[in-house]
């Protein structure tokens, strides 16, 4: 029960950070005061890429989980 509380909570965790990494490139203004807005992209592309890799991690560990039971 606690191993599938943890994955959905991986999963959704994943799905946020993709989610803030698409936000920031479409929108990159959200930084202006944070950061400068040339870098805005940059930093819009390494949470998506962060966020999509946790999602593979994770889809991954748990479909090797699957294959144990």
């Amino acid at each position: 029960m606690l191993q599938k509380g943890l994955h959905y909570f991986r999963m959704s965790m994943a799905v946020i950070y993709t989610a803030i990494g698409v936000f920031i490139l479409t929108k990159p203004n959200a930084l202006k005061g944070i950061v400068d807005e040339s870098y805005a992209p940059i930093i819009g592309a390494l949470i998506l890429v962060y966020g999509l890799y946790r999602g593979y991690k994770e889809y991954i560990v748990e479909s090797n989980n699957n294959k144990d039971e």
